[in-house]
C-alpha cells in the first residue's frame, strides 16, 4: 500500500467521523413528497415557534395495531416529529395502554372515565374472525389543563379507508387545533338570537356544542326589554358575533335598529335567512305537494342597505342531494333515492380561507342573492353550479316531480350566489332617519357579515330525539361539509382565523384498489413470474451474441 492510499483511506475516515459527530448534535431533514406531507405549513411552525411553555403530549395509538391504524400512527409521529423540531418545549410519548394490563374491561371503563372512548376493529383473515380495541386519542397536558384530541376523523358513512384517509388529511390541523384550545386564555363570545321564532335548540346543537371550545355562547333576546330597548342593545354590543338561524317572525323597526347599531360599532354577524318559505311538513305528508311563498321579515330595507339583496326565489340545480322516496305497496315497497334539484350542492369558494379544501355544502329550497355597490367589500363564498335554474314563487313543489326525467336544457341559469360574505364600514338605515329610540350613535367601526339563503343550513337531523352531527343525512346515509364550512365562516367573522389555512393542506394517499386487483390478480401474477425468466433470456443472448461476435474478431 503506498503512501498516497493510505492518506486517501486515513481521509474517507474522517470525513466519516466528523459526518457521524456532526449527525449527533444536528438534525437535516428533506421532505421530498409532492403533498409536503412531512412538512408543517407556515401557519403552523410560526405557532409552534411562538410557544414558549412546555406542553406534553400522550398519543394512545401504539401497542399490535392493524395495519391502517399503523398507518395512522406512523403518520402522527411525522406530525410530532415535526413539531418538536421546531420547538423543544414539546415533548410526546407513545403509550401502549393494554401494556401490563389483564382486565381489559376495567380498562375501557378506566379510559371511558377520561373520555378516551375506543374503535372496536374486526378483522377477518382465513374465515376467522378477531375483535381488537384502539384507542385513536391524544391527551396534551399544558400546565393543570388537558385537552383530548381525536386522531380518527368519523364520519357517518364513510368506509374505514376513506376515515382513515380523512384522518391523515386533517392530522395537523387537529394536533395544531388541540395545542391552541389548551393555550387559549379568554374565549370571545357569540350571542345566538333565540326569539324571532329562530332555528329550535335541538337543530343546532350539534353546531353549538362544536364551537363551545373555542366560544362562549349566550342565548340573546331582541325583545327582552321592550320598554328600555337601549339596554338590549348595550347588551348586544358586549359580544363578538351575533348568529340569527333562520328566523321566521318579523323584525320591527326597533329590532331593525339594534341591528343596525350593532353592525355600525364592529359587530361582526352571520344571517342564515330564508327568503322563500316552503313547508316541508306539507310537502313530505299524504298530499306530497306544498306551495312556496315569500317570507316576510321586514329586513329587505336593512340588506339592501348593507349591500345584498335576497331575492324571493328558488334555485334549482341539476347538482343536487338526492331525495328518498318510497315506491311500491305496503310491504313491497322500497325506499329509494331521487334526484331532487331544490337540494343544491353548492361549492364553496376554494380561493378564500373559510372554503379552501372544504367539500360541497348541502342546501335546501335556496334562493339567489344580489349584491349591491357601495363601499363595503364582497366576496362570493359559496355558488350553485352552473347547471341551475331560477324558479319564481308562488309555485307549487310536488314529490312526485322527483320521479320524473329530468330536462338538463333548462337549467341554463348558470350559478347562482348563495352565499356572500362582507367586510368594511357599513352605512347606517337611519341616516337621516327618525331613530326608534333615543341612542348616541358612535364612530363607524369596520365589521365582517355573512349571509346565506338557507335558514336550514345549519340545523342537523334528529334520530330518536337526538340530534346527529350537522351535515350527515340519514336517509341518503350521505355526508355533507355543511359543518366545517360554517365553522371556518364563524372563525373567520370573529378574526380568529390563524388555522383555517391548515385545512387547505391535501395529502394524497394512493388506496388500493380492490376491484382492479382482483381483477388484474392473475395477470399480474404470471407476469411477476415471467418477466424476470424473459428478462435473462434476453440478456443472455446478447451477451451470448457479443462474446461470439469478440471471437470471430
Amino acid at each position: 500500500m503506498n503512501q498516497s492510499t493510505t492518506y486517501r483511506i486515513l481521509f474517507v475516515c474522517t470525513v466519516v467521523v466528523l459526518v457521524q459527530i456532526l449527525a449527533s448534535f444536528y438534525t437535516v431533514r428533506w421532505d421530498l413528497t409532492s403533498d409536503h406531507r412531512y412538512s408543517l405549513s407556515n401557519p403552523s411552525k410560526e405557532f409552534i415557534k411562538s410557544i414558549d411553555q412546555p406542553i406534553r403530549i400522550d398519543v394512545f395509538l401504539n401497542g399490535k395495531l392493524p395495519q391502517e391504524y399503523q398507518r395512522l400512527r406512523s403518520e402522527t409521529e411525522v406530525i410530532l416529529q415535526s413539531i418538536t423540531a421546531q420547538n423543544d418545549r414539546f415533548y410526546y410519548e407513545f403509550i401502549d395502554p393494554f401494556k401490563g394490563s389483564d382486565d381489559v374491561e376495567q380498562l375501557l371503563e378506566e379510559m371511558n372515565q377520561y373520555g378516551l372512548f375506543p374503535e372496536l376493529v374486526v378483522e377477518r383473515e382465513n374465515q376467522a374472525v378477531e375483535q381488537s380495541y384502539v384507542f385513536p386519542w391524544m391527551l396534551l397536558n399544558y400546565g393543570d389543563r388537558t385537552v383530548r384530541v381525536s386522531l380518527l376523523q368519523k364520519n357517518l358513512g364513510d368506509s374505514p379507508e376513506q376515515r382513515i384517509l380523512q384522518s391523515i388529511q386533517q392530522l395537523e390541523y387537529a394536533i395544531l387545533d388541540g395545542i391552541y384550545k389548551i393555550l387559549l386564555e379568554e374565549k370571545k363570545k357569540i350571542a345566538v338570537l333565540s326569539s324571532h321564532e329562530t332555528s329550535k335548540d335541538i337543530l343546532v346543537t350539534n353546531f353549538l356544542q362544536d364551537l363551545l371550545p373555542y366560544y362562549n355562547l349566550a342565548a340573546f333576546d331582541l325583545e327582552a326589554f321592550p320598554e328600555t330597548p337601549e339596554k338590549t342593545l348595550e347588551n348586544l354590543n358586549r359580544f363578538d358575533l351575533l348568529l340569527v338561524s333562520n328566523p321566521k317572525k318579523v323584525f320591527s323597526n326597533t329590532d331593525k335598529f339594534i341591528l343596525d347599531q350593532y353592525t355600525q360599532q364592529g359587530g361582526n354577524s352571520m344571517y342564515l335567512i330564508d327568503p322563500v318559505h316552503v313547508q316541508k311538513d306539507s310537502l313530505y305528508a299524504l298530499s306530497g305537494t306544498t306551495v312556496s311563498y315569500g317570507n316576510a321579515l321586514e329586513l329587505d330595507d336593512l340588506f339592501f342597505k348593507f349591500g345584498f339583496r335576497l331575492r324571493q326565489e328558488l334555485v334549482k340545480d341539476l347538482y343536487s342531494a338526492p331525495i328518498v322516496l318510497a315506491q311500491g305497496q305496503q310491504n313491497a315497497s322500497q325506499y329509494l333515492p331521487y334526484p331532487w334539484p331544490y337540494n343544491p350542492l353548492a361549492a364553496p369558494n376554494q380561493d378564500h380561507p373559510i372554503g379552501s379544501a372544504v367539500g360541497s355544502v348541502h342546501f335546501q329550497f335556496a334562493s339567489p342573492i344580489d349584491t349591491l355597490k357601495n363601499k363595503v367589500k364582497k366576496t362570493v363564498l359559496i355558488q350553485s353550479s352552473s347547471l341551475s335554474k331560477i324558479e319564481g314563487i308562488p309555485s307549487l313543489i310536488n314529490l312526485s316531480s322527483a320521479t320524473e326525467p329530468i330536462k338538463p336544457s333548462l337549467f341554463t341559469d348558470s350559478k347562482q350566489t348563495l352565499g356572500v360574505l362582507l367586510e368594511g364600514r357599513f352605512n347606517s338605515l337611519y341616516t337621516n332617519r327618525i331613530q326608534p329610540f333615543e341612542w348616541k350613535s358612535k364612530e363607524i367601526q369596520p365589521a365582517r357579515m355573512a349571509i346565506f339563503s338557507d335558514g336550514n343550513l345549519l340545523e342537523n337531523q334528529i334520530d330518536k330525539g337526538q340530534p346527529l352531527e350537522l351535515g350527515y343525512d340519514k336517509w341518503t346515509n350521505n355526508f355533507y361539509s355543511n359543518k366545517q364550512f360554517l365553522k371556518n365562516t364563524i372563525h373567520y367573522l370573529i378574526e380568529d382565523n390563524r388555522f383555517l389555512s391548515l385545512r387547505a393542506k391535501e395529502i394524497k394517499i394512493a388506496l388500493l384498489d380492490t376491484a382492479k386487483t382482483e381483477s388484474e390478480l392473475i395477470y399480474w401474477r404470471y407476469f411477476g413470474l415471467f418477466a424476470p425468466l424473459l428478462i435473462l433470456l434476453i440478456l443472455g443472448l446478447i451477451f451470448n451474441g457479443y462474446r461470439l461476435k469478440s471471437y470471430r474478431q
